[in-house]
């Protein structure tokens, strides 16, 4: 019989890995009065099971009333290794409080059990303290079991996620994404009143041709082969009015997946708080995981006038999302082809880059994002470099 024992605290992640890592037959959860007000052990059970691990009835919860009194550690401690069944222990000691971690540690060194943590920068590490020898957790979170782990749950099934990426992978959907993506200016592709535009959006819509403003005849041919009109669904519209710029990175990013060192690549996740308050704004156009962290790309495209307002309240959602998750491991970039961003000499503007920077936030203007596509599109073999150093991977 294997016990592996667990200290809770906002940064699940380490103790995700330890639990696939040793598949334990029993899990022990050191939870303190601030972890439970945060459903802490409750989290960390069902973003388990997400991964494939039920838990819930093989696990003891045990209750710290001080998670700052060494004595209080080493009772609950005490009382965590009397009733759990014997076998052979190993405690993380990564989580919880400092006092935790010390007397978790002098608790296991009596010859009670092995004692191991992970560090910051390599959380698929997984070290022993005694005799410093190190193994690698093979296991890969998804993003799923990352946001299940902060109390937030999924809301669209995974068979939309699969349909969505599938409608993006098409051939004329890449092309034409590739080609918006590498644009010297901004491209309206539908010349549209805002009130036909909703429309198409929402429903599709069939539009004459001359409603198309494609930047090349190669893709207007592409779309129309000459024909008077052409009869969009919702997701077409939704794609020409500016989701085509989320289909850019969800393929540039997908397709060198393996060279940039991430997975779970997923375009429209959208989650809510498990309380049911959905403090969370909606979609997450692009997202991934990357060192067992979560990556998301917030895309806007359009030119957006030059309303500075408006790079500032997307900064701040994307910085809400984080903050919320309470995650140390979280990166966010801001994708857009929009002028509001830019000075007057060409350069993302002093006060969003202040901001962006305060939030752990990437802006990817314009520029770069066009230079980035035109080596997509000549299948340059420095793709998956180039797309590392945007996203300083």
């Amino acid at each position: 019989m294997s016990v592996l024992l667990c200290l809770l605290s906002d940064q699940h992640v380490p103790n995700l890995l330890f639990v696939h890592h040793y598949r334990p037959d029993h899990l022990v959860l050191i939870e303190s009065e601030g972890m439970r007000r945060r459903s802490a052990a409750r989290n960390l059970l069902a973003a388990l099971k997400k991964g494939g691990l039920d838990y819930n009835t093989r696990c003891r919860v045990q209750p710290l009333t001080s998670e700052d009194d060494l004595a209080q550690v080493r009772l609950a401690l005490q009382e965590a290794h009397a009733h759990a069944p014997t076998g052979e222990w190993i405690a993380n000691v990564t989580g919880g409080t400092k006092p935790m971690s010390i007397a978790t540690y002098e608790f296991f060194s009596g010859g009670r059990g092995r004692t191991v943590y992970t560090n910051y920068g390599q959380p698929d590490r997984v070290t022993d303290l005694v005799t410093g020898l190190s193994e690698t957790c093979r296991h890969r979170l998804s993003i799923d079991e990352f946001v299940t782990g902060y109390g937030f749950r999924p809301q669209k099934p995974l068979t939309d996620l699969q349909e969505a990426g599938e409608r993006a992978r098409r051939p004329l959907w890449r092309l034409t994404a590739n080609h918006l993506a590498a644009a010297p200016a901004t491209c309206h592709v539908l010349d549209l009143d805002d009130e036909r535009r909703k429309r198409v959006r929402d429903k599709g819509d069939e539009l004459p041709a001359h409603c198309f403003r494609f930047p090349s005849h190669d893709l207007a041919d592409a779309w129309l082969a000459n024909a008077p009109s052409r009869k969009l669904d919702k997701y077409e519209g939704e794609f020409l009015t500016g989701g085509w710029l989320e289909v850019f990175f969800f393929n540039l990013l997908s397709d060198h997946a393996d060279q940039l060192g991430i997975w779970d690549v997923t375009l429209g996740h959208n989650i809510t708080h498990d309380d049911g308050s959905n403090t969370v704004p909606n979609d997450i156009d692009v997202s991934f995981m990357h060192n067992h962290g979560m990556a998301m790309v917030e895309c806007k495209s359009g030119a957006q006038n030059h309303d500075l307002s408006r790079g500032l309240d997307t900064l701040y959602k994307i910085e809400a999302v984080a903050r919320q998750l309470r995650a140390l491991r979280v990166r966010s970039f801001l994708a857009t082809t929009g002028e509001n961003v830019l000075d007057k000499q060409g350069n993302v503007r002093g006060s969003l880059q202040s901001r962006a920077e305060l939030y752990n936030c990437r802006i990817l203007p314009r520029d770069q994002i066009a230079e980035l596509a035109a080596i997509v599109l000549k299948g340059s073999p420095d793709t998956a470099d180039n797309a590392r150093a945007l996203f300083r991977l």
